[in-house]
């Protein structure tokens, strides 16, 4: 962003009342409050930096009884709740019926987002490469064909920062796994191949300055996979280092950075987005996820592409409320 877009910002959100929300919504931000000291929370963060802005901002939690009505007394509301009730479009269809305007991607965006099969038919449907993925039956029947390859993950259709995930090295692990899987509450369930490689993200971000594709990301960590327990951090956690890899080549870039664009065109996007990607030994990028609600934990990987960019925090949180407010749709029966 240039000195003129951050004053553009902050002139719109003068004397506005703004509504960080955040909660425990799902399992996801749960476990996230529960695990990581209060003093690295998001919203601790987001708070000091509106308010070292002169920002007048009030923090409410969207599972509070008194939140519908709470909701009502403020001009824009930044939106850090994620996974099922946060990022899957409910909370945003509210907030649109109230004509209250919010930071992020709408409905669509965040109800196919939220939907990781729904994921793979956009990534294919974009010419995008997909791992070969495999429903499971609510009623828990499972028959792998015999060419499935095996490890292979188990996912949640609706889980975010990998909650809902387990790694299994064989059909006859399969029926146990989705047990414990379904004994966490998650219903909806599908296999997918797992990719021997490396982790990599890239975001899209759109202010009222335009849309910027951020630097991509590379997840170097202990662990076999990108699991939950590293996503969230906490006590006893495996360490995650984010790098901008600096060895793929050039057609693996491009597949990455065009589809993350293409993704968010596609639905429509709002905000800041973030498209997971798997790169194998060949330079395939094979997409995982797109996630409407990047998590903004300062050292969250949405920041850390942001530093690299030059684009600091108090410049990604002012552009996202102030393209909340200039982009904002007030419902058809609301008059000014």
């Amino acid at each position: 962003m240039s000195d003129l877009a951050i004053r553009h910002a902050l002139e719109l959100l003068r004397g506005k009342r703004i509504a960080v929300l955040y909660g425990p919504v799902s399992e996801e931000d749960d476990l996230y409050m529960r695990n990581v000291p209060r003093q690295q929370w998001s919203l601790t963060r987001i708070m000091v930096t509106l308010a070292d802005l002169g920002l007048s901002a009030t923090h409410l939690d969207p599972t509070h009884r008194t939140f519908p009505d709470e909701i009502r007394d403020f001009d824009v509301a930044f939106l850090n709740v994620h996974g099922p009730f946060g990022e899957d479009g409910r909370i945003q269809g509210m907030l649109d019926y109230l004509s209250i305007p919010y930071t992020g991607s709408g409905v669509l965006a965040g109800s196919i987002g939220m939907d990781k099969l729904a994921n793979k038919a956009v990534f294919s449907y974009l010419g995008m490469a997909v791992p070969r993925g495999l429903p499971i039956l609510k009623s828990g029947h499972f028959t792998a064909p015999s060419d499935f390859p095996f490890p292979a993950m188990l996912k949640a259709v609706d889980g975010g920062s990998s909650v809902g995930m387990e790694l299994v090295e064989s059909a006859a692990d399969v029926p146990v796994a989705v047990e414990r899987l379904n004994g966490r509450g998650f219903q909806r369930l599908f296999l997918e191949e797992f990719i021997h490689g490396r982790s990599t993200t890239v975001s899209v971000l759109g202010t009222t300055s335009g849309t910027t594709i951020l630097p991509s990301l590379e997840f170097v960590t202990e662990s076999a996979y990108y699991d939950e327990t590293t996503k969230l951090g906490g006590e006893g956690a495996p360490k995650v280092e984010y790098v901008v890899p600096e060895d793929f080549p050039a057609h693996t870039v491009k597949a990455m950075t065009d589809g993350a664009e293409r993704v968010y065109e596609f639905l429509s996007c709002r905000g800041a987005i973030r498209v997971d990607f798997v790169v194998d030994e060949t330079g395939t990028a094979f997409a995982l996820e797109v996630n409407t609600t990047p998590g903004l934990q300062e050292h969250s990987n949405l920041p850390v592409s942001c530093a690299h960019a030059g684009i600091s925090y108090a410049e990604l949180l002012t552009g996202l409320l102030a393209q909340a407010l200039a982009e904002a749709r007030p419902a058809p029966w609301v008059t000014s």
